[in-house]
Parts: C-alpha cells; structure tokens; sequence
C-alpha cells in the first residue's frame, strides 16, 4: 500500500476512518454488496472528535490494517486480514479475532466422542472398567457362588429268599420269627334271580302245573307226605306233589284247633288242556275213609297252567343247565366287585386265595319237562378271602432277606417276588403261601463322610478319592462354573446325590 504523508503532531489525536476514494493509488471498485475501509491506527491515543475527512498522513514505521467487512443477503461474516503482525497494543483485537476464526472451523465427530485428546481419555477409562467389571465377576462366580454336584451310583446287587408264609384270621399280632401274619376273614353272600325262556318241545300234550297250600287241622302232630301224594279237584282231576313235604301241626287254644299250612307244588296226573283249572279246594285220595280225609285239606289261590294237547313247549334239562350258568356269572361279577369295595387301601389278598362258590340253586320248582314258556331261576353265592397288612407282609420279607445282608450293604427299591402256591383253608380260615422273593440290594455310602472328605479338594483329587471308594460305581461331577477347578468349602455348596 503507497505511504500517506504524515500527518502534523495535532493529527495524532484522532482516529480517523478514510474512505477508499480518499486512499492515493486506490482504484478498487466498491460495489454495493462489498464496502472497504482503510482504517489509520494512531500508536499512543484514540479521540472520537469529529474530524475533516483528508487522508491521512502516516509515519514511516506506521502500517494500515485492513477490516474487511462482507455484507451479503444470507448472514453476515466478518474477515478479519492483516498485511504484518500486529504490535504488543493490540493483542485484544488479536484475540477477538481467533475466537471468530474458532468459531467457524468445524468439528469432526466419531461416534458421539471428538477428535480431540478426550476421545482416548474415554476409551481408555471404559477399557479400564470393563477389566474391573470382568475380574469382579470372575472372583465372584469362582469364589463366591462356586457349586459343585456329584452324583454317586453305588455297587449293586440282591438276595434271594424262597419260604412260605402264613396267614391267619385266628391271630392279631405277627410273628415274624414263625413267618406269621394276622389276616381278617372276608366273607359276602349274595343272591341273583334271572328270568329266561323255555325251549324244549313235546307232542302229545303237556301237563298243567299249579301250587296249593295243604292245611292240618286235624291234630298238633306234624304229617309227612311223601313225593307224588294224590289231589283231587271237585271235578275228579288228580294232581300229584312234585316233592316230599312235612305239614306242620295245628295249634290248640282254648279247646280249639287253629290249622296249620304248607304251600308246594303239584302237577296234573295226564296232559291236557282240561287240567289248567281255577282255584279250587282239594282232598287227599289216601286218607279217605279214616278221620284224616277231613282234618287235612288244601287250597290253590291262583289257576293252574301249562296243560296242553298235541306239541307244547317245555323246560328241557338244557334250558335248566344254560340258566344256572348265565345266573352264576352274573351273581360272581357282583360278588368279585364288592369283594373289592371290602379290601382296605393298606390291605392285600391273592387271586388265588379267593373262594367264590354256589351255595344253592332254585328254579321256583321248575323241573324238566314243565310246560312252560318262561320259567326263574335264583342262584345263591358266597365269596370268601383272607385280606392281610401291606406293611406286615413287607416287613415279614425284610425280616428273612435281612439275616442275609453285609454289613456294608442295605435293602433299596422293590423286591421280585414269584408266587409258588397258594393254598386257602376254608375251615381253618388260612391261607399258606410259598412265595420266592428276589430283593435288591447297595452299598452303604456316608454322603456326610464323603462331604467332609472332598471339602476344599481340586476335582483331581475329589475324582481319585471317590474312585478308591469300592463300594462306589461310578460317580459324575458338575461344577459351576465350568472353569472352576476346585470342590467348595462349604456343604451347602456341596450338592451330593446317591443312587
């Protein structure tokens, strides 16, 4: 930039602003948008009295420094240029400057953090956390929460026992050493009655059939009469007993005789239809012409039934054996399922020691060759059983099997047992069983012993002290956590299952 002469000693009081026109050797063009000042710096004071605007005269070590101001539509942004390195006065301005210049460098960012020297102090302290975080847990997980699980199988094996075992009704307390248990009699005695059809056919007719009610009323005597004893009706039909009967004796009272009576059955001398006759009242063939025609007598309250002319049908033996089968298996099926009902929830019996039988069979006095098209039948049966203690049995078998153990051994599971015989006393009320047991057996293991014994130990030396164990099988170890090397001091640590 051209020197301004300089200025006169009065002049050095102002600070004046020239404009560029009054610049010597400025020719630059100012436009509207773009305005520049030269501004004249005094060295040692500033006045703000209204001056004559003449350019400036400068001294020889005197320099200008440029401010170059940019007036655009968008915002407006200041440049600051300078031609030589300010003097000491100015270092205000200097510093104004590069906060201006601060302001509009951008900042590079990664990942939330800037590039500055902050960055690694952050990574670094992170890193360093983490550490601390990782051996935290480690300690913690290793020593604090350190878990171990052994489970140990043990040497198998069994005894076998093979006897008999009584059980008595009669007796309430076992007696192991006579291999004897108390048992309680059950016994249920039921009835089924059953209708079924006849099929057997005839020719030549069929027989009526009825019952009658035979009165004493001759003396206090009983009168046995025998099978087939003749009746006869009003109209001279004779029908016969179908089974012997003993009519009891009358009663006296006062001088009085008060007849006594029997019902039985009777069936018609000939077939044919005339003999389903109406009630009626009947005499004794046998005892007429002595005083015992009058003083024995009997009556029919219903009509009689089943005679016939030509083909008729009839009970058959078949029908008769087919009916008390059918009604004996319905009666067992109840009596097999209230025979269950009566065993207890801790009581026990043996199929084999059940008794079921028929105790009588009645077919209303149907006997074969009856004609009739429907007759009953009525089957009486009886079960019976010894029900005996779960407990008491079970102990009974320790009992023998025990006398064979070691020391080092005991009884665990269930036992096999195969039953030989059984042999039920109906009169005596027992049953006798030959039974063959089979009972497992194990090693005794201390699982306190071998918890004192691995406290503390490395899994090296817990695994060889469990495999110097011979009543140990096999044994697996689980430890938590896995990298872990070392058995916990602690039982509660100590997870010990024994099989």
């Amino acid at each position: 930039m051209p020197k301004q002469k300089k200025n006169s000693p009065e002049d050095e009081l102002y600070f004046d602003i020239v404009p560029p026109s009054m610049i010597v050797g400025e020719e630059e063009e100012v436009s509207s948008k773009n305005k520049v000042y030269q501004i004249p710096i005094k060295k040692e004071k500033f006045s703000c009295m209204p001056r004559k605007k003449e350019e400036p005269e400068l001294a020889e070590d005197e320099e200008y420094v440029e401010v170059i101001e940019e007036v655009e539509e968008e915002p407006e942004v200041k440049k600051v240029s300078r031609s030589k390195k300010p003097r000491k006065p100015f270092f205000l301005f200097r510093k104004r400057e590069a906060k201006i210049e601060k302001k509009q460098k951008p900042k590079l960012k990664i990942k939330g953090f800037a590039t500055s020297g902050g960055f690694k102090k952050k990574i670094l302290v992170i890193a360093f956390l983490g550490i601390i975080v990782l051996s935290s847990t480690f300690v913690f997980l290793t020593y604090v929460v350190n878990s171990v699980t052994i489970n140990i199988s043990t040497q198998k094996g069994s005894i076998d026992y093979a006897g008999n075992i009584l059980v008595d009704s009669n007796i309430t307390k076992a007696e192991y050493a006579k291999n004897i248990i108390p048992g309680r009699l059950v016994e249920i005695t039921q009835t089924v009655s059953e209708s079924f059809e006849a099929t057997g056919k005839v020719n030549g007719g069929a027989k009526a059939k009825g019952k009658i009610t035979i009165y004493n009323a001759y003396n206090t005597s009983t009168q046995i009469l025998v099978q087939n004893t003749r009746f006869e009706s009003p109209d001279g039909l004779i029908f016969r007993l179908d089974s012997r009967v003993t009519v009891p004796g009358a009663t006296l009272k006062n001088g009085e005789v008060t007849p006594s009576s029997i019902v039985a059955n009777v069936t018609a001398a000939e077939t044919g239809k005339a003999y389903n006759i109406a009630p009626s009242r009947f005499t004794i063939p046998g005892f007429k012409g002595t005083d015992r025609f009058t003083g024995f007598y009997a009556e029919s309250k219903e009509p009689f039934a089943g005679g016939s002319d030509g083909e008729s049908t009839v009970v058959s033996s078949i029908d008769l054996k087919n009916a008390e089968k059918s009604a004996s298996d319905v009666l067992f099926q109840k009596l097999d399922a209230e025979l269950k009902k009566q065993i207890q929830s801790h009581e026990k019996t043996f199929k084999d020691a059940i008794v079921i039988k028929v105790v009588k069979v009645d077919f209303d006095g149907t006997k074969v060759g009856d004609s009739k098209t429907k007759f009953n039948a009525n089957i009486t049966g009886q079960i019976k059983t010894i029900a005996f203690s779960k407990d008491d049995y079970l102990n009974l078998i320790k009992y023998n099997v025990e006398k064979s153990l070691e020391k080092d051994e005991e009884l665990y599971s269930e036992y096999i047992e195969s039953i030989i015989s059984i042999k039920p006393d109906d009169k005596k009320n027992q049953i006798l069983i030959n039974t063959s047991i089979q009972y497992p057996t194990k090693k005794k293991i201390d699982g306190a012993e071998i918890v004192n014994i691995i406290k503390g130990k490395s899994i090296d030396e817990t695994k060889k002290m469990l495999a110097s164990n011979p009543a140990i099988e096999k044994a697996n170890i689980k430890l938590y956590p896995i990298w872990t090397s070392v058995v916990p001091s602690t039982n509660k640590k100590i997870h010990l299952g024994i099989d």
